[in-house]
């Protein structure tokens, strides 16, 4: 028959446990034990196809992972596809994107984008007189069944990625919801051009 466990055995036992939990406890873990995470070898994005914006891009074993970004800016900016009957539209905004994209074989697979949208129109192409406020905030991921190949892009997008308002008018055009790749949209449509209800309605909002 065994001994029982001494006195003596029990409390150096409880003591090591104790220390143990400490040790994990300060080491920032508690009930796993982690590796540190090993980032991956700097990928040249100017070797992938196609090249990705702005990028930092890492070997990640069986794919290449490129975090990128977007900005661009519009500064009294004529839109010429959005001309309404009192005026042409003159914009004003900052666009950012920020995007991660997954490439194998250094062909592109994957993307994913968050990306938003503040600004205004006026019908002045210095801004004088009344503006209507512009704002998006929307996502995205895109498959490439043929990687690399971005005419063969099945992209879904999310979000109120588009609209604009007024005080005084509220929203006057908006577009927001799921948009599938096939085209089907389930939410709120915007429509652009212009329906003459909602052109009507901007030219009041811009007109002094």
């Amino acid at each position: 028959m065994r001994r029982p466990f001494s006195t003596a055995f029990v409390l150096a036992s409880v003591i090591v446990l104790v220390l143990v939990l400490v040790l994990v406890l300060a080491s920032g873990t508690v009930g796993y034990m982690t590796h540190p995470a090993v980032a991956g070898a700097i990928v040249d994005p100017n070797t992938l196809q196609p090249v990705p914006p702005n990028a930092t891009c890492r070997d990640d074993g069986h794919q290449i992972v490129c975090d990128t970004f977007v900005d661009e800016v519009a500064v009294n900016q004529p839109i010429e596809d959005f001309d309404l009957p009192c005026g042409t539209i003159y914009e004003t905004s900052h666009y950012h994107g920020d995007g991660t994209r997954w490439y194998i074989d250094h062909l592109l697979v994957k993307r994913h984008v968050a990306a938003s949208l503040s600004g205004t129109w006026s019908l002045s192409p210095t801004r004088a007189g009344p503006t209507v406020t512009i704002t998006g905030h929307l996502s995205g991921s895109t498959v490439y069944p043929t990687p690399g190949d971005t005419s063969t892009a099945l992209e879904t997008i999310h979000g109120s990625d588009f609209k604009v308002s007024a005080p005084g008018f509220g929203v006057i055009l908006h577009n927001a919801g799921i948009t599938y790749p096939d085209g089907t949209h389930h939410g709120i449509i915007g429509e652009i051009p212009f329906t003459p209800d909602v052109a009507a309605e901007l030219c009041a909002a811009l007109t002094p």
